[in-house]
């Protein structure tokens, strides 16, 4: 296992891995050009059209495994492990001669099948979630509409996914009100649901070891269903398959609901922990903007502020 540290796409980590894996096969493939045959160099080229990559489950964090290798191993008649090793090695390579600036921290690690993991570190998730807060969601996103295809509300039931939607800013006019965090509204004479804070850095997403605050399975789940939704809503997928939004935005809404029933933000926790009542309501926020963007712009409901 080694650590690396890419150029951060700012809302998917998914698509910032994709490029970094494009960049390292290519690089790999022209290191074999002087032995390789044309037609070798037309499969590999093929088979670098799609790079395999997809969210793996990690208790503690967000960590994304590839089968590339697997996919050339065939090809250029050599084990999955060896070519996973040398493309772990030319991430490296790519790094050190790409500078260092707004750059995403990873741990790679290769195992024998030849599966590449790539693990973000936690100052990595912090700096993104600190991004995620910081502006208002519908003037950034309306440059990316891709995969996009409204679900008729009247077939389906929003209900559910609408509450938590009306339960994130209910939390978060209380914590306003508590004065835990200041929010910043892009229209506040309508009291606008586009919410975001204007100093992330209020949010005290590590502690003073640099590990994040969060304690509970449910934060860090919720936390890579926020991964995988970005990586959704921004990532184009190169296979052009339908994106399934109610699927996307039930899955959202149950980890919400799971980090909710389990993970407290007032009473003894405010008191004694208020950097983890932040931490926790920074989630909430970012959960917020997200349900109302699918529900807006996905499956064309509503997004009310309260029920």
């Amino acid at each position: 296992m080694f650590e690396v540290a890419i150029v951060l796409t700012k809302l998917s980590f998914q698509c910032a891995l994709i490029q970094l894996l494009k960049k390292t096969v290519s690089l790999y493939r022209g290191k074999l050009e002087c032995f390789c045959s044309y037609e070798k160099k037309l499969v590999v080229l093929q088979r670098m059209e799609v790079i395999p990559i997809r969210q793996a489950k990690d208790g503690g964090g967000i960590m994304y495994k590839s089968a590339i290798a697997l996919k050339l191993a065939p090809v250029l008649q050599e084990s999955a492990m060896y070519i996973a090793t040398e493309l772990a090695k030319y991430c490296r390579e790519i790094v050190n001669t790409e500078g260092k600036k707004d750059v995403v921290n990873l741990h790679i690690d290769v195992i024998p099948s030849g599966i590449i993991y790539m693990k973000l570190t936690d100052l990595s998730i912090a700096n993104w979630l600190s991004y995620l807060i910081s502006f208002p969601f519908k003037d950034d996103r309306q440059k990316f509409q891709v995969n996009f295809n409204h679900q008729s509300c009247e077939t389906i039931n929003l209900f559910p996914i609408q509450y938590s939607h009306a339960r994130c800013c209910s939390l978060l006019r209380m914590a306003e009100s508590d004065g835990l965090i200041t929010l910043v509204r892009t229209n506040p004479e309508n009291y606008s649901q586009f919410w975001f804070i204007q100093t992330p850095n209020s949010i005290p997403w590590q502690k003073s070891n640099g590990k994040l605050q969060f304690l509970h399975h449910s934060e860090y789940e919720l936390i890579g269903q926020i991964a995988s939704t970005l990586d959704y809503i921004y990532c184009v997928s190169t296979t052009r398959k339908p994106i399934n939004w109610v699927k996307v935005a039930n899955s959202l809404n149950t980890a919400f609901q799971n980090f909710y029933c389990q993970c407290r933000i007032w009473g003894e926790v405010k008191v004694k922990t208020p950097k983890l009542a932040k931490a926790r309501l920074g989630l909430v926020l970012v959960t917020q903007s997200l349900l109302r963007f699918l529900l807006e712009e996905r499956l064309g409901g509503k997004a009310p502020i309260e029920l």
